[in-house]
């Protein structure tokens, strides 16, 4: 295979990545906004937290959204690594960063990589452990410590859902800057 083709290739799979990325994470909201009205509406009382005096459906609702998540995030990582992998792939096929939109090109994805490695590696694990901890004392219906976990999990909802927000923001970026530069040819070898 040519370094032509392969290039062609290679941009496919990026521009592929990068829809699936935006759309997973673009899903994981529309869920959270289906799944936590309906619980709420259900009214559920949850057999596996027969002590729990609490909000039962926010978190019926919280054990489905982190099911969710989990999956999305599941998929930023693949999707975020090929992306990596093919903008790699242009550059050895001979993609030359010779023109600003080429430069920002990859000045975004890794601003999007770095974003993303942050919710991945430092801020997701923090939140899954008050979710945890919010679960496991629901379980054995100590309501008190389960709520102030609770607490301590929504008080950080907001910036999860912030950063969820710009990743979305940065992917979607990431998708115009590469059609822009989606003509690129491999420079002349020498």
């Amino acid at each position: 295979m040519n370094k032509h083709a392969l290039s062609r290739i290679a941009q496919i799979a990026h521009l592929l990545a990068l829809s699936i990325w935006l759309g997973a994470v673009a899903m994981s909201g529309v869920v959270a906004a289906i799944v936590f009205p309906l619980m709420r509406e259900l009214e559920p009382t949850l057999g596996a937290y027969p002590n729990y005096e609490g909000d039962h459906a926010l978190l019926a609702a919280g054990r489905v959204a982190s099911k969710v998540f989990f999956a999305v995030d599941t998929i930023q990582f693949v999707c975020a690594s090929l992306a990596l992998a093919t903008v790699v792939v242009l550059v050895v096929c001979g993609y030359s960063l010779n023109t600003l939109a080429r430069v920002l090109r990859v000045i975004v994805l890794c601003m999007t990589l770095a974003l993303l490695s942050y919710h991945l590696l430092l801020f997701m694990p923090g939140l899954m452990q008050m979710l945890q901890g919010y679960w496991d004392n629901a379980a054995t219906g100590n309501t008190p410590v389960a709520d102030r976990f609770k607490d301590e999990f929504l008080a950080q909802h907001s910036k999860a859902s912030n950063i969820l927000g710009v990743l979305a923001l940065m992917v979607m970026v990431n998708i115009v800057i590469a059609g822009v530069t989606l003509t690129a040819r491999p420079r002349a070898e020498a």
